[in-house]
């Protein structure tokens, strides 16, 4: 698609890209880092570094690299007086963001050169999706592939959509942050107003929420590497084979906190996201998240979004809810779905 020599008769631009670099005390694998940005074959992107209150000599290096010759003027920096997490540098970042597509990259790991624009031409193939993931190589700190692709990555040859799913529990599906692409409009909608809850892995949110609102993509070719070593803040633990976590999950937010937070941000902006759904489908997101006995205190905690309903309306949503969690138990105990079963943390 993207090779459409009528896009230029009829003067349509190529989408456009913001990539957002988020670094705290990555001084030494930055720069690899920023190159490896710099080296994409998609020109159409500049990179937004947000650096959270580095302590380190990081944001030295990293200016030095904007006013290089590599930068190409495609770079600039925002920086943190003190360290806000990984969910506050996303938002940083996105209020700098520009055109139809947004990647976040961890400091600490590569893009190879064809990343932009497999994501790009994934996302513009066939069934549009929220985001793109594609998968990786793990390296270490001494830059030596120790994987072949990401460890709990379910992605296969191809491209293939993942529909929106109910998170009454945990999954993944996915890869890591830096191997995504998301619409900028969706990270538009779905946001959080408060970041403490995902000051580590904040993917764990955008990928949930992004995934119930407008689905996914796995693109099953390897187009970057994810580095687990002892000063990653989440992925510290090493390979030894197998399916294994990449890191301590008593430090992972909780699937409670987060499909809480999903829901009181769909409720609090119930107007917005009731417009783009459809009110019918709005109350199906709200099934996908609330269980039978939770009705009655979502009812205490968002009145306003019960005014005007039907007496039943309540009864709806308890019957709706149960039977929504009784056909997801069957489909797990008598068959794998077009998707196979998502891993659980």
């Amino acid at each position: 698609m993207l090779d459409d020599i009528r896009w230029q008769v009829a003067e349509i631009k190529y989408p456009d890209v913001t990539i957002i670099v988020t670094n705290y005390n990555y001084e030494k694998y930055i720069i690899p880092c920023l190159k490896s940005v710099a080296r994409q074959s998609y020109p159409h992107y500049k990179c937004v570094v947000v650096d959270d209150g580095s302590k380190d000599g990081s944001v030295a290096r990293i200016e030095d690299f904007i006013n290089s010759d590599e930068s190409r003027r495609r770079f600039s920096l925002v920086r943190h007086e003190q360290n806000w997490g990984q969910m506050a540098a996303f938002k940083t970042g996105l209020i700098h963001a520009d055109g139809a597509f947004v990647v976040f990259v961890d400091a600490d790991d590569l893009l190879f050169e064809d990343f932009l624009v497999s994501h790009i031409q994934a996302h513009l193939d066939s069934m549009p999706a929220a985001f793109t993931c594609s998968n990786q190589y793990q390296i270490n700190e001494n830059n030596e592939v120790v994987s072949g692709s990401f460890s709990r990555s379910t992605a296969k040859k191809g491209c293939r959509y993942i529909k929106p799913r109910p998170l009454f529990s945990s999954f993944w599906i996915w890869t890591s942050t830096s191997s995504m692409m998301f619409r900028k409009s969706i990270l538009d909608f779905i946001m959080p107003d408060a970041a403490e809850h995902f000051m580590v892995c904040a993917d764990n949110y955008l990928c949930h929420f992004a995934n119930l609102i407008g689905g996914s993509k796995l693109i099953g070719t390897v187009h970057g590497c994810y580095r687990r070593h002892g000063s990653n803040f989440f992925a510290r633990n090493p390979v030894v084979g197998g399916r294994h976590p990449t890191g301590n999950l008593k430090k992972h937010p909780k699937h409670r906190v987060l499909r809480q937070s999903i829901l009181a941000h769909l409720l609090q902006n119930r107007e917005n996201f009731s417009s783009l759904l459809t009110e019918r489908t709005f109350f199906k997101k709200l099934l996908s998240l609330v269980g039978p006995s939770e009705i009655f205190r979502i009812k205490n905690e968002f009145p306003d979004y019960f005014v005007g309903k039907s007496p039943f309306f309540t009864l709806r949503f308890i019957v709706g809810s149960f039977l929504l969690k009784t056909k997801l138990m069957f489909q797990k105990h008598f068959y794998s779905g077009e998707e196979g079963f998502f891993e659980k943390y």
